[in-house]
This record gives structure tokens, C-alpha cells and sequence, in this order.
């Protein structure tokens, strides 16, 4: 079996894969406070509560943007797994061109990302990636990487915003129905929502007259992708998976 980690700044995602199925997954909250003991025992647990016996994992594959907790997690896969992981960058051989200025940039969460939208969808395409930034990775014809968009994340522009505003609370995070809103709470709502999806639509308006592509696949992943994707004019394919479908053919391609 093989285990894929996906350490972001604000989730982690962990899944085990035997051949090409992938049998359970999680999602944990990213705490720069955790030891690698202190992972060990929460993934312990959730292996043994999913009748997954750990000693059965033969291989890891190991993907960060958040160097302390992902260096927490490579040292748990060493001590308690007895496994040297693959660590996901810019410099492994995967047969993508990034035409960038500086590949060593690149998150290893967005090489994921376009390595499993290369491979599992017709290109040129954009994935879009909802977590604590949106990011646009943007695919050509070919398969390469040609760059890219960072936006602030819906959910960390949110918490931003209610932070400094005094009169404002937490909201639930839903689509109001209505742009023009009756209370605070659909005002926020069709703000951080509707602001949302406007932003990405716009991105992808530009990407493709930038571009001129006059088609191109759409993918949609993180966590809010359900909630935006509704609202969203261009059509896109959602896949709440892609980024450890992208460890698990990295692993396949380098491992």
C-alpha cells in the first residue's frame, strides 16, 4: 500500500492507495504544533480505525507547502514506518516543461495538481485549487506548466475581514440566492460568494484571451470547490481528489 500526504497551510490530506484504488482518506487541520510522535498516533488511529494495518504500507509519497509540519510527517514516515518518502518538487523527473522563471517556486501541491490534470484530463487546461489561496495552474497543449494565478483564499479573506470589523461575526458560508443583500449576514454572504465566483470567472476570461485558447478544460478542487462551482458562468469539472491522485502518479513516474 501506498500513503500520500498533502500538507497545505490550512488542511492536511492523507490517503492510502493499494494498486490504482485509492481505500480511505482524511482530512486533518494543519497544527505547526504537532510533533512527528504526535502525527504518528493520529494516523495510527486512522489507519486502524479504517481495518488498515499500518506495517502494510510499503511506500509513501509526500507533498508540502508547510515546511515545519511537513518535515514533522517525513520524519514519522522514517521512524514509524521504517519508509524513506518521496518528497514532491520541481526537480524530479516527470516530464514537465515548467516555463517559468523559477521552477524551485512552484508549491508541490500545484506540481501535483498539474501533474494529475495532465494525465487524467485533455489539455490546455486550468486547475483551480480553493484552499487557504486560490491558485490557478494553467496547462498548455502540450502538458507543461505556464504559469499562474495566487489569489487570497475565499475563507482566509473571509476570516480577514470579519477580524477587523468590529459589528461583524462569523457567518455560514452558502450562496444568499440574491447580489443585494437584506442583513449582515447575506451582505457578507453575497460579498465573499459572489466575490468569489466573479473573481474566478474574470480570471478565467483573461487566462483564455491572454492565451486565445477557445477551449479548455476546467478543473475545480479544494474544499469550497462544491459550493462555488454551482454559481461559476464557465464549466468546470469538479474533482475533490486531484491533488492525491497527482502524489499517487508522481510516486508511479518516480518512486
Amino acid at each position: 500500500m501506498l500513503l500520500t500526504i498533502d500538507v497545505g497551510n490550512s488542511n492536511i490530506v492523507i490517503a492510502v492507495f493499494e494498486d490504482n484504488d485509492m481505500l480511505e482518506s482524511w482530512r486533518l487541520h494543519t497544527d505547526t504544533n504537532q510533533t512527528s510522535d504526535d502525527w504518528w498516533l493520529t494516523v495510527k488511529a486512522l489507519l486502524e480505525n479504517a481495518a488498515l494495518d499500518p506495517t502494510d504500507l510499503e511506500a509513501a509519497v509526500l507533498g508540502s507547502v508547510a515546511p515545519r509540519v511537513g518535515n514533522a510527517f517525513s520524519s514519522m514516515i522514517v521512524r514509524y514506518l521504517n519508509i524513506q518518502p518521496l518528497i514532491v518538487n520541481a526537480r524530479l523527473p516527470l516530464k514537465v516543461d515548467y516555463k517559468v522563471d523559477n521552477p524551485d517556486e512552484i508549491g508541490a501541491d500545484r506540481i501535483c495538481n498539474v501533474v494529475a490534470a495532465r494525465h487524467l484530463y485533455d489539455c490546455p487546461a486550468v486547475v483551480i485549487d480553493l484552499g487557504t489561496a486560490t491558485t490557478f495552474d494553467i496547462i498548455d497543449a502540450g502538458g507543461d506548466f505556464i504559469g499562474g494565478v495566487i489569489a487570497p483564499g475565499m475563507e482566509t479573506s473571509a476570516h480577514y475581514l470579519i477580524s477587523k470589523a468590529a459589528l461583524l461575526s462569523a457567518i455560514e458560508m452558502k450562496a444568499p440566492g440574491t447580489v443585494i443583500g437584506k442583513d449582515s449576514e447575506s451582505n457578507l454572504q453575497a460579498g465573499i460568494v459572489y466575490g468569489a465566483v466573479d473573481q474566478i470567472d474574470g480570471i478565467l476570461e483573461r487566462i483564455q484571451a491572454e492565451t486565445g485558447w477557445e477551449q479548455m478544460t476546467v478543473v475545480i478542487t479544494g474544499g469550497l470547490a462544491r459550493l462555488l462551482m454551482a454559481e461559476l458562468r464557465f464549466e468546470v469539472l469538479h474533482d475533490p481528489d486531484l491533488t492525491v491522485k497527482g502524489l499517487k502518479l508522481i510516486y508511479d513516474l518516480c518512486g
